[in-house]
């Protein structure tokens, strides 16, 4: 949401006060160019009244009244009247005898006055308003008709992306509620609401690892409740028909140890089913991931198991909740011990922004067929199912504390011990 809030911020002061001062700038030139042009019309006239002024200045009476008579100009009127029959204010007639000519304007035509010395009369010539002061009203519709055209036009082009991306957004939520489980959005670093397109990317792929742990809980509750329940329904029956007292006692603990294990498995699902509320629990900070490491080791006694910590000389500091972290380097501690045949290797490395996490084990390693499975709830390596006890949740475990961590984790061989590489990479930093 925060490119949406910035861009909409742009595009508000681009379009308030960038337009706003474009326009301000044109029109002031234009403005000033037809006062110029206004201005330089004036003075034409005014000149010319002035020179009509002063010829008829040298002219008699009576030239002057068959002059004005005869001018026939349809635009330009002239008369003559005399000066002490026409209301002049007496700073504008003493202005108009001192030789100045007075302009007077009403809402039709203009009028200058110009004063005849040799015979006390005034000449007024009548001009027609001008062109372009007349079509001035005309003249600023158009600019405001041009400012609101080029801020709708603007608020289109920032809108559109924002609309398009809306689209693709609902479609995207439509076709995952039909079942589409995986349809994703494809992101852009220049989408305006990349935030909710990335949340909504993670509620998808959460939303499938729910409905994927569901079916495989399913799975393991109708396989692994079925064969305890069947032997606990065998031992009863011949629990029943049996009365010698040492027999009875050990079908009551071959019942017993079923319940047991019954027992385990639902303590196991459940605490995977409590996995996702505690997300909402966790309290992250910047933790020492080798002060950790170092103290899960202490936990970690074995006779036949040899455990190698490989570290350049420095701080590993990630961003997490250091109890599950603590889970996620116990489980994947004990999964190598059990597993190894001899030999135990952890790493800790730095990469950029993340520090990475190895664990490397000399067993049999993990069977290709099977390495992403192996991350989910109740799968285990067939040919290992047997031979270590557990119910498949460890790595699994492991997985959904990693997803919470903004994280990653890749399976593959060891080079150096031959057996199972398990490499985790955390970030440093929070991830917004």
């Amino acid at each position: 949401m925060r490119n949406l809030t910035a861009s909409l911020l742009l595009m508000v002061i681009i379009a308030t006060i960038g337009l706003g001062w474009l326009f301000d700038r044109i029109y002031e030139q234009y403005n000033s160019t037809e006062q110029v042009q206004d201005a330089n019309a004036v003075a034409i006239v005014e000149k010319l009244g002035l020179s009509l002024a002063n010829s008829l200045n040298k002219m008699t009476d009576d030239n002057r009244q068959q002059f004005v008579q005869q001018w026939q100009d349809e635009i330009y009127a002239l008369s003559i009247i005399d000066s002490k029959s026409f209301t002049l204010p007496l700073p504008l007639f003493n202005k108009v005898k001192q030789g100045t000519p007075v302009l007077l304007a009403t809402n039709r035509h203009l009028t200058f006055h110009y004063y005849i010395t040799s015979g006390e009369q005034l000449l007024l010539l009548k001009s027609p308003l001008l062109t372009l002061t007349a079509d001035k009203k005309s003249q600023n519709y158009f600019f405001t008709l041009l400012f609101y055209v080029a801020l709708v036009l603007l608020i289109l082009l920032w809108i559109y992306p924002l609309i398009k991306q809306l689209m693709a957004l609902r479609a995207a939520a439509k076709s995952f509620g039909e079942g589409k489980l995986k349809q994703r959005i494809t992101l852009s670093s220049l989408s305006y609401i990349r935030d909710i397109e990335v949340e909504f990317n993670q509620m998808a792929q959460r939303i499938e690892d729910l409905i994927g742990d569901v079916k495989l809980l399913s799975s393991a509750v109708s396989h692994d409740l079925r064969t305890p329940l069947a032997r606990i329904r065998f031992g009863i029956d011949t629990l029943q028909e049996e009365d010698d007292p040492k027999l009875r006692r050990q079908f009551e603990e071959k019942i017993s140890d079923n319940v047991d294990e019954m027992t385990s498995l639902v303590e196991t699902l459940l605490s995977y089913a409590r996995l996702d509320q505690t997300m909402l629990e966790m309290n992250k900070s910047h933790c020492d991931f080798l002060a950790l490491v170092e103290n899960c080791l202490r936990t970690k006694t074995t006779d036949n198991m040899h455990i190698t910590l490989i570290k350049p000389n420095d701080e590993y500091h990630v961003y997490a909740d250091g109890a599950y972290l603590s889970i996620l380097v116990n489980n994947l501690l004990e999964n190598a011990l059990n597993y190894g045949n001899n030999q135990v290797n952890i790493q800790l490395k730095s990469q950029g922004h993340t520090v990475v996490f190895i664990v490397e084990d000399d067993g049999e390693g993990v069977n290709s067929t099977i390495k992403m499975d192996i991350l989910k709830p109740f799968v285990r390596g067939k040919h290992q199912q047997n031979l270590v006890k557990g119910h498949g949740i460890g790595l699994a475990i492991v997985k959904r504390i990693i997803d919470w961590h903004k994280g990653s984790i890749d399976i593959g061989d060891s080079e150096t011990l031959g057996g199972a590489k398990f490499t985790v990479t955390l970030p440093v930093l929070a991830q917004i």
